[in-house]
């Protein structure tokens, strides 16, 4: 009897999948988590070609002269050059399944193998809810439209990290409901803390003072702000509370009882440890956003046991289910 040999997937993305630092890591993650679970990947990185990319970029600038915005991501020239490119990859490659984290590099893809993507939204759903989607030119909306829809007609599986990611696919799109199927993302820790880790760091966190994590890169659209008058709310009911931000730098001045750590790489074990520490020490989790698809964080505090606070807004309500891993 011999052994099936393991199913390859062409691992197509428009950044390097090995990056940590590139969507918060989740690339990464669920690259591994493929390779661990048997898989052999084929990593298909696309880059925008020289010959377009001062097209776009000076099709862009006259947009934003005329206050509208272009997204060059979404400009025919610069999908079909991935096509193109991803053609010539997948040519030279043994291959059963075409996988992607995200829609944009397989939406004009020719090919006979199926085709598989996994995402955090849709481009319906990001129109007018994100700032950078908002304002968009009629000439973006129409390409960001249709590049999605033939994304989804190209694709056998289309998977949603979110129960409003999918709804807004089916919503939004013309797309057979069977092959859009909702998969939460996992939380993006190289070695996560087992039970007794977790149960330890619950039982030692202070008990005089709470701390408040908030933890993003967007200051503004994570609700920082709201995060702040949160802690001071509590800190004048009596409360002493402590708020911690990881990921960025506030502007203006802030109250003593905000302790800013700034960005926090998980390249270094130094890093990894860092905030690992941070998660092990909080009492919340503090994410008030005022727009969020999957925010990795969430996952990642459910990881160490600490319940997380936020707006429902998005596809959160996927990752935390209120009263469970947080409100």
């Amino acid at each position: 009897m011999t052994d099936t040999p393991p199913i390859r997937i062409a691992y197509i993305t428009t950044y390097d999948a090995h990056d940590v630092h590139v969507w918060s890591g989740t690339g990464k993650a669920i690259a591994e988590c493929l390779s661990e679970a048997g898989f052999v990947l084929e990593f298909v990185t696309l880059r925008e070609r020289n010959s377009t990319r001062a097209l776009t970029r000076a099709a862009k600038f006259a947009y934003k002269v005329a206050g509208a915005k272009l997204m060059r991501d979404r400009e025919p020239l610069v999908s079909n050059g991935y096509s193109a490119l991803a053609t010539q990859h997948l040519r030279h490659l043994k291959y059963d399944i075409i996988f992607s984290p995200g829609t944009v590099a397989i939406s004009r893809l020719v090919t006979s193998k199926p085709i598989v993507f996994w995402t955090d939204a849709t481009f319906d759903g990001m129109v007018d809810y994100y700032e950078e989607f908002t304002g968009l030119s009629k000439r973006t909306l129409r390409n960001g439209h249709a590049l999605e829809q033939d994304a989804l007609d190209r694709s056998h599986l289309a998977l949603y990290s979110s129960e409003w990611a999918a709804k807004s696919a089916i919503e939004g799109y013309r797309v057979d409901p069977g092959k859009v199927h909702v998969v939460p993302f996992g939380a993006n820790i190289t070695d996560p803390p087992s039970r007794d880790e977790v149960t330890t760091a619950i039982d030692n966190r202070e008990q005089q003072r709470c701390h408040l994590l908030f933890v993003g890169v967007d200051w503004a659209r994570k609700g920082g702000d709201v995060a702040v008058a949160a802690a001071d709310m509590m800190n004048r009911a009596g409360k002493p509370t402590t708020l911690h931000v990881v990921g960025c730098v506030p502007p203006g001045r802030l109250p003593d009882f905000v302790r800013v750590h700034g960005f926090i790489s998980k390249r270094e074990p130094a890093g990894r440890q860092q905030l690992a520490a941070l998660y092990a020490a909080a009492h919340f989790v503090i994410g008030p956003s005022d727009a969020d698809c999957s925010p990795i964080a969430f996952a990642e505090s459910c990881c160490y046991g600490v319940p997380v606070l936020s707006a429902d807004t998005g596809g959160i309500a996927t990752v935390i289910r209120d009263g469970l891993g947080g409100h």
